[in-house]
């Protein structure tokens, strides 16, 4: 007689242990989601195009009460004069990661990973950092006495044991540091801190908006900060420094936008299948996922995929072409992350009739009239965006060209720095960009 191996636990306690759990966990996110509503109405961008002043601070009372959630991917793209002059004033290490993970798109998992920490830490500090955004959104870059004192005394936080919290505030704000807070106000430093605390844990979920700005202002600045001097902790700054430089291969990318797995003589006239890309989606980042997972979904069947693109990089039809001998098996491509849809006909409620189809000979035509994209001259000392393998959408300086292969570098506000190999296919000049005007994420308004 056999007998499955189970593990033994015991059982007291448990459900215990798991209501506590539960109701820090809900209490936890109602303070974060009661403040990031009221900085999604704060900051829609219908209020912040109303406001031509960088350091003006919105007005509550004139924000409508329906407002748009704030993309900050779409607000860097189409507001950069607005956003990054607040990003700036973030501490370095901040900005890189808001700019990995909202304009680079980056996994948390992969900031983790080159910045050396674990994943929940990289989550809570994207919170940290959207809703300091979202604060100096409300309250301008530098919030003043005049903004401040109010807020805090219709909270109930302005009197403390020594003295006004605004002007403690102001005062660490200046200098990033409790010890010159602390003489200034004749008090213990550790006292400073002690009164910061949980005026910050009030404020943050307090249901004024301009309340939980500051409260998540204060968070901001005093994030990590340490007791005995100015700036951060000796562990936040050993943390931050803990990766200074990592090495990563960009995958070569093939000339040719035909692709085909298996024995494609068997297709012969087979209609071809059409497919949509995810708006982000780039078509340099696309391919090398087809190739590589194309031959996993696909195995031996016979499947062929013509994705021609242009000098950019997008595509020259605006769609990718598949045919296989069934539509299940094309159909396999929507797995793939970056394609979104297969073009269909469909009724006004929605429901899919059929699947769009282009005759074999109008795409063979396609295939004869398309020239491949010239080839740019890239040189030692170009400015240059890598288009494959973990690095993609990071920009940096070629360092050297040897036999094909290309070394790229890629350098950080904060030290870091990105070394990528890679083949001349992979990478996209960015040219007449001042050295001023280059960044790690492209180029810098």
């Amino acid at each position: 007689m056999r007998y499955k191996s189970c593990k033994w636990r015991p059982l007291w306690g448990t459900k215990r242990k798991q209501r506590g759990r539960s109701r820090l966990k809900a209490e936890h996110l109602s303070g974060t989601e009661t403040y990031w509503n009221h900085v999604a109405n704060a900051a829609s961008f219908a209020a912040y195009k109303r406001n031509e002043n960088n350091d003006a601070c919105i007005s509550v009372e004139a924000i409508p009460e329906n407002s748009n959630l704030l993309d900050f991917r779409s607000f860097a793209q189409n507001y950069p004069e607005k956003l990054f002059p607040r990003l700036e004033t973030l501490r370095p290490e901040f900005q890189e990661i808001f700019i990995e993970y909202w304009i680079l798109g980056k996994f948390q998992n992969f900031i983790g990973k080159v910045h050396g920490q674990v994943h929940t830490r990289i989550w809570q500090q994207l919170r940290i950092i959207e809703q300091a955004l979202g604060a100096l959104i409300v309250l301008g870059t530098n919030p003043t006495e005049e903004i401040l004192r109010p807020i805090l005394e219709k909270a109930g936080l302005e009197k403390t044991p020594y003295g006004s919290l605004t002007q403690m505030i102001l005062l660490y704000a200046q200098s990033q540091n409790y010890a010159l807070v602390a003489k200034a106000v004749g008090a213990p430093v550790p006292a400073i801190r002690k009164i910061f605390r949980p005026a910050i844990a009030t404020l943050v979920i307090s249901k004024d908006i301009k309340a939980a700005s500051v409260g998540a202002y204060l968070r901001n600045l005093t994030h990590h900060a340490s007791l005995t001097k100015a700036g951060l902790s000796k562990r936040c700054i050993a943390r931050t420094q803990r990766i200074k430089t990592m090495r990563f291969q960009a995958e070569p990318i093939e000339d040719s936008p035909l692709l085909s797995f298996g024995k494609v003589d068997s297709l012969h006239d087979t209609p071809w299948n059409m497919f949509e890309l995810s708006p982000e989606c780039q078509m340099t980042q696309l391919y090398p996922l087809i190739q590589k997972q194309g031959k996993h979904l696909f195995r031996k069947k016979a499947v062929q995929v013509f994705a021609p693109v242009n000098a950019e990089g997008e595509l020259a039809f605006g769609y990718i072409f598949a045919r296989s001998a069934t539509r299940k098996l094309v159909r396999a491509l929507l797995h793939i992350r970056g394609i979104a849809e297969m073009a269909t006909v469909s009724t006004n409620d929605e429901t899919t009739i059929e699947a769009v189809t282009i005759p074999n000979e109008d795409v063979q035509a396609m295939m004869m009239q398309h020239n491949p994209p010239k080839k740019l001259e890239i040189h030692t000392g170009d400015f240059v965006e890598i288009l494959t393998g973990e690095a993609a959408r990071y920009c940096g300086i070629i360092t050297s060209m040897k036999k094909n292969q290309l070394t790229v570098e890629v350098n950080f506000p904060t030290g870091r720095q990105f070394i990528v190999t890679a083949a001349p296919t992979c990478v996209k000049l960015l040219p007449k960009v001042p050295a001023d005007k280059q960044a790690f994420w492209g180029v810098r308004n």
